[in-house]
């Protein structure tokens, strides 16, 4: 009686450390503030945060909600959207671009007026989009067309289209003169040089399904890809050689990394936000699991206040327009929102 007294101590003195280790072990990210987004009805896609403006840019169907980061209000608004997906700001400029999927263009605006500037031609379907500051180039990413179109940031001129032969879905750049694609449909990463405008590597994911998201840890050359099958895989950007691969949420659409926390978050689309730390530039280990609300798979890094950014809403799933087609979503109205996570108290 007096060993098992002992062993169930002894068990009970363990569970007590385990949860002790796990409590100081999560990242302490909750949700602070719920931000109303009024007059924004229909799905949304990608968010971005111009850090030095602070301004968060929100790509929502018929136009682009702008909001300030710091007051965490809506400041306001650019209309006259044709499906907007991806947001690239170029601070340097003091412009941004938007890609346009239902009308096969880029928006170019004034960051500090909002004012569209120019509407550029791409291929079609334009989604993810990305700003190379080394050559002042921005990179549309065509889905169906499946080539880039590249652009000078200056002018707004089209240089030159890029053929990918592969589904591209999101890009990072390296702040040095590359731009890394995720290829959905081959399950390759591509590594493009914007200054001579082409691929100059492929690389194959082996065991990652429809790599959907990418994040960058620029100073120790890595590259976090997100996966369809649950799983984030780590290459190195030097090589594409795959370094790991770590358990995340189903349908994850957005990954973000923070340098100076070492922090690695991956939002998914059942309302799950995965948090990993970068220990060493080969060392990786799972944090946390933040819940937000189903349907929030994208999000935007402040990396200034280290919060994340997540757009919401209630989502109802439509029958197909025609038989056999896509199932449609829509946004319950008046239930748009950015959930507001970070670590305060």
């Amino acid at each position: 009686m007096l060993r098992t007294r002992k062993q169930l101590f002894a068990v009970l003195i363990c569970g007590i450390c385990f949860s002790v280790f796990l409590l100081a072990d999560a990242s302490g990210y909750h949700l602070l503030k719920k931000i109303p987004v009024v007059n924004s009805e229909g799905t949304w896609d990608f968010a971005s945060i111009d850090e030095s403006a602070r301004r968060l840019y929100v790509a929502h169907e018929t136009q682009v909600d702008v909001l300030d980061v710091d007051k965490e209000t809506v400041v306001g608004k650019i209309p006259g959207a044709q499906g907007a997906h991806g947001i690239a700001i170029a601070p340097d400029l003091g412009t941004g671009f938007i890609t346009n999927g239902d009308g096969a263009f880029v928006m170019q605006f004034d960051l500090k007026t909002l004012r569209v500037l120019k509407t550029i031609p791409t291929g079609n379907l334009p989604d993810a989009i990305v700003y190379e500051p080394a050559t002042r180039r921005v990179l549309s990413f065509n889905t169906v067309s499946r080539n880039s179109t590249v652009i000078d940031a200056s002018t707004g001129n089209v240089v030159e289209t890029i053929p990918l032969d592969g589904k591209p879905e999101f890009a990072v750049s390296d702040y040095a003169g590359h731009v890394f694609v995720d290829l959905v449909d081959k399950a390759i990463v591509a590594r493009i040089d914007a200054d001579k405008l082409k691929i100059t590597d492929r690389w194959p994911l082996e065991g990652c399904d429809r790599p959907t998201s990418m994040a960058m840890d620029r100073k120790n050359h890595r590259l976090f890809v997100g996966c369809r099958n649950l799983l984030l895989a780590v290459l190195n950007s030097n090589d594409g050689k795959k370094l790991t691969a770590l358990p995340i949420g189903d349908n994850v659409d957005t990954t973000a990394f923070d340098p100076e926390t070492g922090l690695i978050f991956s939002s998914t689309e059942d309302g799950i936000i995965t948090v990993m730390h970068e220990d060493g530039p080969d060392s990786f280990r799972a944090v946390d699991t933040i819940k937000t609300q189903n349907g929030s798979k994208t999000m935007a890094l402040d990396l200034k206040t280290h919060r994340l950014f997540v757009p919401s809403g209630e989502v109802a799933k439509l029958p197909p327009a025609t038989p056999g087609g896509k199932v449609r979503k829509k946004v319950a109205e008046k239930t748009f929102a950015i959930l507001v996570l970070g670590r305060e108290q």
